[in-house]
């Protein structure tokens, strides 16, 4: 396991543990991201020397989206080590979870895109003499690997556009074929999906701690008293997910945009003001990738480790949901794990169904 120091706020230290833990990094220390970046850096100096003299480390993951000049100097002086950023932390993670070959073009297109400014930036630099030689290029090199970035880039996104239009076409003539209604699972990571996705299918899905143990989206068909219904895993949201990761994941997302309803998911230990936060950016990820006027259930999930405010939170969830988006048809308390209410959830979601169809 690759060793890394990490720079993130109070307020993302722990996703942020986990996420570099996810893409396989041992985070030997932690510092907060500065108040006020570096122009040229962004870390500050004196732990940028600290850090050039530390042969143990391989990585810096600084928490953040880094402009190119921040990577371009960065790579400069520490030569030897990775600089990663938030949108290369998770597409790390995304490769080393996408499980199909959609997938991996999508991860392989955000990395070309958020890259090519950095070579272009490095080249400008070189033509005006204020680099030299970095990532081992001169002009020439620089040019040729512009132009590869840009016919990569066309390429899969042509593909990846055909995959789209084809898969938009394969889900309108189902549902003219044989109609069977759809149920995505939404929601952070760690809130439980694949858990309850388990329980409602009496399947066996891997589930993790880890984040984004879900990358490619799960489908199973369940029967619901009378009603047969497809129900889809899909993947996790973080917070502040940058808008270059949900772009080009959009076709892995839409996997919510297609369905004919959704559960919200929520993980109701966490503390009030982080469930409203997370619900809130759910939402505004769920408009991003053109869901609108589904019926949603809000599930907070994990009530078994809860220690007595949960009518509060429910409250307040139910209040917060109605605020910021319509129609949400229920809110409803679970434990996946521990199958609490479990029944009433089939029931709710059975009553949905019936009157969709």
């Amino acid at each position: 396991m690759k060793k890394a120091i990490l720079f993130v706020s109070d307020h993302f230290k722990e996703e942020a543990i986990a996420l570099a833990e996810g893409a396989e990094y041992k985070v030997l220390e932690i510092y907060p991201l500065p108040k006020s970046p570096n122009p040229k850096f962004y870390i500050q100096m004196n732990k940028l020397r600290k850090i050039e003299e530390n042969d143990l480390i391989d990585a810096i993951i600084i928490f953040d989206i880094l402009k190119p000049r921040h990577f371009i100097n960065l790579r400069r002086e520490l030569k030897q080590k990775e600089i990663i950023d938030k949108v290369l932390l998770l597409l790390e993670i995304f490769a080393l979870h996408a499980g199909s070959k959609e997938a991996k073009m999508q991860i392989e297109l955000a990395r070309l895109k958020y890259e090519l400014p950095i070579i272009k930036e490095a080249y400008t630099k070189l033509k005006l003499g204020e680099q030299q030689g970095l990532l081992g290029s001169g002009g020439y090199g620089f040019e040729s690997l512009i132009k590869l970035y840009r016919r990569k880039i066309n390429k899969l996104s042509k593909e990846l556009e055909n995959i789209k239009k084809f898969k938009e076409k394969s889900i309108e003539a189902n549902k003219r074929a044989e109609y069977t209604p759809t149920i995505a699972i939404v929601g952070y990571t760690n809130s439980g999906k694949t858990s309850l996705f388990n329980t409602l299918t009496s399947l066996s899905q891997k589930v993790d701690s880890k984040l984004f143990t879900t990358m490619a989206p799960k489908r199973y068909s369940i029967s619901l008293k009378d009603k047969k219904i497809m129900l889809v895993d899909t993947v996790g949201f973080i917070r502040g997910i940058p808008p270059q990761v949900i772009d080009s994941f959009f076709v892995t997302l839409s996997e919510a945009k297609y369905s004919d309803a959704l559960l919200l998911l929520l993980d109701s230990t966490l503390n009030k003001e982080l469930i409203i936060e997370t619900l809130t950016s759910s939402f505004q990820i769920l408009r991003e990738i053109g869901v609108s006027g589904k019926p949603i259930i809000v599930v907070l999930n994990k009530i078994d480790k809860l220690d007595g405010d949960l009518d509060q939170k429910i409250e307040l969830v139910k209040n917060k949901a109605n605020e910021l988006y319509s129609p949400i048809y229920d809110t409803i308390p679970v434990s996946a794990l521990k199958r609490v209410n479990i029944d009433l959830l089939r029931d709710r979601v059975y009553q949905l169904i019936t009157e969709l169809t």
